[in-house]
């Protein structure tokens, strides 16, 4: 069975004395739903190198850092037929940006050209986040910072 090792990054800033995470919409396949940056590890990388290559790839934010590690969580995807193991990061933005912005992605890869629309979300105790497929698996943790 093929395994693949993806790595998520949940961007967050402190905006109006509202905490916010930075989430995505890719055009034309909105039935993804709300997702946030990440990607698929290269051989030659570190998960580290992964996470901040994806974040540079689909979003064009440099000014993050790295704040914690959460963990990863291992499952299977059948339309693809593959196991993923995928790494949660918890990072924040250390530069201003706008509220609502959208990036066509440059890469190597096959998404090159695809369009991300990003907008930041209050985290709220009483409104929680819902990502699309595995993407909100460690986001309770935002909700305790």
């Amino acid at each position: 069975m093929k395994t693949v090792t993806k790595t998520t990054a949940y961007i967050t800033r402190n905006k109006k004395n509202k905490f916010q995470l930075l989430t995505m919409i890719e055009e034309g396949v909105e039935s993804y739903g709300i997702q946030v940056p990440g990607g698929t590890l290269e051989d030659d990388e570190t998960l580290e190198q992964c996470l901040l290559r994806e974040i540079d790839e689909e979003s064009k934010l440099k000014a993050v850092e790295m704040n914690e590690y959460l963990g990863s969580h291992k499952y299977y995807l059948a339309t693809k037929q593959v196991m993923i193991t995928r790494h949660y990061y918890l990072l924040t933005l250390t530069e201003a940006c706008p509220d609502e912005f959208s990036v066509v992605v440059e890469s190597d890869g096959i998404d090159n050209g695809w369009l991300y629309h990003y907008r930041w979300i209050d985290i709220e105790e009483n409104q929680k986040i819902k990502l699309g497929g595995e993407l909100g698996e460690y986001l309770g943790h935002l909700y305790n910072k």
